[in-house]
Order: structure tokens, then C-alpha cells, then sequence
């Protein structure tokens, strides 16, 4: 399972703005959590979320969710344009075909499938 916090930290450092040992600013902080609260809403609304909105996030489901709130604010802080075009494609992706949508998507049908018994007579 991996914190709200530890989701926010690993965005940030996805971006660039959170180096080793560094504890983001209060801003900054505020900023991925109500980016954080827009990814879950998102995820929610595409029924991709097994967790509540303050809960800890599935350790499967962690990374993606880190790369969603970096691409949620790939614009707000300044990347280069290469780094910029990474994150996009590893997040939600030109029309939700990112990589941490996909994953997420496999995720949940996996589950789906793990818990649907079919029975032949």
C-alpha cells in the first residue's frame, strides 16, 4: 500500500521539482495533493479506483497513479519539451492510451476476471 504523501512525492519527482532528500514546499504540496484528489475523481468516474479517496493506494495501482498526478501538472511547472512529451505519454496519453492508463485498466480487468466464476455443466 502506498500513502497519499508517497504518491505526491513520486509525481513530484517524476517532474523534476522534488530531488533526494528534499521535502516539497507547502505550495508545491497543496498543489499535487489537489492533483492527486483530480486524478482519483477522474479514476472514479471511469470506475478504474478499488480504494476510497483518502485511503492508501494498492501497491499495484501506486506507480500509475504517480505518473497521473505528474501529468496532471506536466504544464504547471516547466519541463523541457522531451520530459514534457514523457510524462503526457505515461499518463493519461493523447486519448487515455498512457501507459498508467493501461496499466490501471489491465489492473481492474484482471481483478474483474479473478473474481467472475464461470461454471459449465
Amino acid at each position: 500500500m502506498a500513502t497519499i504523501a508517497r504518491i505526491k512525492e513520486d509525481a513530484a519527482t517524476i517532474l523534476g521539482i522534488l530531488g533526494e532528500g528534499e521535502t516539497l514546499p507547502s505550495y508545491e504540496s497543496n498543489d499535487m495533493n489537489n492533483a492527486y484528489l483530480e486524478v482519483f475523481y477522474q479514476l472514479q468516474k471511469l470506475g478504474l479506483t478499488t480504494w476510497g479517496v483518502t485511503d492508501a493506494i494498492p501497491a499495484e495501482y501506486a506507480g500509475s497513479v504517480a505518473k497521473l498526478v505528474a501529468d496532471q501538472r506536466a504544464l504547471n511547472y516547466q519541463l523541457p519539451p522531451e520530459k514534457y512529451i514523457r510524462v503526457k505519454q505515461e499518463g493519461w496519453g493523447a486519448d487515455m492510451d498512457g501507459f498508467a492508463v493501461k496499466r490501471i485498466r489491465s489492473l481492474q480487468t484482471s481483478s474483474r476476471m479473478d473474481t467472475t466464476r464461470i461454471e459449465n455443466y
